[in-house]
């Protein structure tokens, strides 16, 4: 862990170093950023995780987006031995014949990718003997630092579904069409694609909340690519610069100004909406402000505790203090040093990075939060310690937009005043 500022018994902690044996790291791995993180929200996909049983925690119970049925060929001692390709093959036969996806991902966890089990052949020939795309996602758990390096072997082995054929591309001289790529709420999604249709765009797919492979193929026809988590999608979005000249901007869509300015970086590449975007800025804060003043006073001098994927914890800044709300203390699982660094641009705040449970437990008795932003990985630590604790993925329901802002300040309020707290505190 690290922090620029110490805490009682903490141990300092290099940002971003090698995770050593021994080690307890809150990162996530390699696996998890590609199969949970980027690839989950796909629909009517067939998840194969080709691993033992354990890699299966990831399957169902991590995140409630998951759109797809997602199985693991459960290896055992003689499979690590002697390999497991004909039980990674019969696998994908039966899910195929069970389920008839639209496409069958298989993922390498750390146990296949020791033992060398060829899933880029098994895919291919899958692919070839049941006609529908089989991808191999070569994201064993051992192969990064953290979980961005999943992020990126999904990004790139998602890209070989995109069609790459120019005489399918559609003339985009009078065309308002983009892809919306890195949420990965579904709600979120939604609220995004509402808003955008709204305004006179085609969304071609959001990535990957909401997508579907038919979607994937056809994000080559984009005239722009809007990045909302540009640390987990960057990658596809350069792909699709360089292979297909398609343009991006990296947008933020939580609260109000971030709103604001990214419809208007927007509108600067579609200029024919440009009028019709800023009318739908002013009116939707016209009708927003009255509403927040509401929560401005209830939660004005509130102070919070961030901790999320670095992206995210960069996000929720401003729109906290657009509530009124101090910045308690940000941590971030797995952030670069410029992006701890953008972090301390915007916030005064202490940040640290990759804290354990345990180092967690004694941040938030030495910072004293009245409330901790996070997601569900940290909820029961909070409700053991009596600290009020909201999901800010959102889960069910949008915090994206201006909609989903008047729903994250309606939150935030409501989980500060329950009364659960209070007794919550009598037996902490």
């Amino acid at each position: 862990m690290n922090a620029n500022a110490g805490t009682r018994g903490v141990k300092v902690k290099s940002r971003t170093s090698e995770t050593r044996p021994g080690d307890y790291t809150e990162r996530g791995c390699s696996f998890l950023g590609c199969r949970i993180v980027v690839c989950g929200q796909v629909k009517n996909v067939v998840h194969l995780v080709h691993s033992p049983i354990g890699c299966a925690y990831y399957s169902w119970d991590y995140r409630v987006d998951s759109r797809g049925y997602c199985f693991t060929t459960d290896l055992d001692e003689f499979d690590v031995i002697f390999g497991g390709e004909k039980k990674l093959y019969s696998a994908v036969e039966i899910a195929v014949r069970e389920f008839r996806p639209d496409a069958v991902f298989i993922y390498q966890t750390c146990t296949t990718g020791l033992i060398g089990d060829d899933i880029r052949a098994i895919a291919r020939r899958a692919s070839e003997e049941f006609g529908i795309p089989v991808l191999a996602f070569e994201c064993a758990g051992f192969r990064g630092l953290t979980q961005n390096t999943g992020h990126r072997i999904a990004s790139e082995t998602l890209f070989n579904l995109l069609d790459s054929n120019p005489e399918k591309r559609l003339d985009s001289s009078n065309s308002n069409r983009i892809n919306l790529i890195g949420d990965f709420n579904l709600k979120d999604a939604r609220e995004l694609e509402k808003v955008f249709e709204s305004l006179g765009f085609e969304v071609i797919c959001t990535f990957t909340a909401n997508s579907t492979v038919d979607r994937i193929r056809r994000m080559s026809e984009a005239d722009l690519n809007v990045v909302q988590c540009s640390k987990s999608s960057i990658f596809i979005a350069e792909l699709m610069e360089e292979k297909f000249g398609i343009p991006y901007v990296e947008a933020n869509f939580f609260g109000l100004q971030n709103t604001a300015n990214s419809l208007r970086m927007i509108a600067e590449f579609f200029p024919r909406l440009s009028t019709r975007i800023e009318e739908y800025i002013e009116d939707e804060v016209r009708r927003i402000n009255p509403q927040l003043e509401f929560y401005r006073e209830r939660l004005g001098g509130k102070r919070v505790f961030i901790s999320h994927g670095v992206q995210r914890a960069i996000y929720w800044i401003r729109p906290f203090e657009e509530l009124g709300m101090e910045i308690a203390g940000v941590s971030t699982y797995f952030g670069s040093r410029k992006e701890i660094e953008k972090i301390r641009e915007v916030s005064k705040a202490r940040v640290f990075d990759n804290p354990s449970l345990d180092e967690f437990e004694e941040i938030l008795l030495s910072t004293m939060p009245d409330l901790v932003v996070s997601d569900d990985k940290l909820r029961h630590l909070c409700h053991k310690l009596a600290v009020p604790f909201l999901n800010g993925r959102g889960q069910n329901r949008a915090y994206s937009g201006f909609g989903g802002f008047m729903t994250f300040a309606r939150d935030v309020y409501e989980t500060l005043n329950s009364r659960i707290w209070a007794l919550a505190r009598e037996f902490a």
